[in-house]
């Protein structure tokens, strides 16, 4: 059983992730709001100011998720530059330092026993077997490379100039690569593993299609359930 420290730390790891996420998600349409109403000097002091205050106040999230500093502070200098410059390049380079830092968080958390996507993988399923660990180091490498690519490709089309091709990435292309991406790796992910452990009807189906017992890691998934089935069982006879 994780401890309480492990499981909070489990929970701002997700709150974190999903800040970003909605941050990203909506940075394309508020920066069109802001532009159009305060112009390019202004918007990038109060983003400036909403940067600076995030690094201020997230340190805790960031030692949870291993999440190094310097995007913060990167974050901060584009947007000075911007608002000293008045170029609105600065503004359109914001969404590539962040894929640039959550790709560099995922790489550097391979430092650890349980990479990043395992602690998530934990925060979900939280009586997941420990033969998952080499599996989540590969997904959490595929996270890394397609978040350095996206931060590649946007700050490309942001130093070009391309507008319309930078609110197409930014504003629906990268997250439809990522749900493509997750729902292969989903089916790759219940295929490999063939782990039924909820019994529900996708796994019903599945398991018809890709039964347990015709490999070598559907069998170890099926004893691990099994095993972790009669412990609890076990366990809840002693407290009564």
């Amino acid at each position: 059983m994780p401890s309480p420290e492990r499981i909070w730390g489990r929970w701002l790891i997700a709150g974190f992730l999903a800040a970003i996420g909605i941050g990203l998600l909506a940075y394309p349409y508020l920066l069109e709001e802001l532009l159009a109403r305060f112009g390019v000097r202004a918007s990038c002091a109060v983003l400036l100011v909403v940067s600076v205050v995030s690094v201020a106040l997230g340190g805790r999230a960031r030692s949870a998720l291993d999440a190094p500093v310097w995007p913060g502070l990167a974050i901060a200098a584009v947007l000075g530059a911007g608002a000293i410059s008045g170029r609105q390049g600065a503004l359109l380079l914001v969404p590539a330092v962040v894929y640039l830092g959550l790709a560099d968080s995922f790489r550097t958390s391979l430092a650890r026993e349980d990479s990043l996507i395992e602690r998530c993988a934990r925060l979900l399923v939280p009586e997941a077997p420990d033969f998952i660990r080499p599996y989540c180091r590969g997904v959490t490498w595929l996270w890394a490379a397609l978040f350095a690519a996206s931060a590649v490709v946007i700050a490309g089309l942001a130093l070009a100039g391309s507008g319309s091709g930078w609110r197409a990435v930014t504003g629906w292309g990268i997250y439809a690569l990522m749900l493509a991406v997750s729902g292969i790796e989903f089916f790759v992910r219940k295929t490999w593993f063939r782990y039924y452990f909820h019994g529900g009807p996708f796994d019903r189906l599945w398991s018809r299609l890709f039964p347990a017992e015709n490999t070598e890691r559907g069998r170890r998934s099926a004893e691990y359930i099994r095993h972790f089935r009669e412990g609890t069982a076990q366990s809840a006879r002693v407290r009564g």
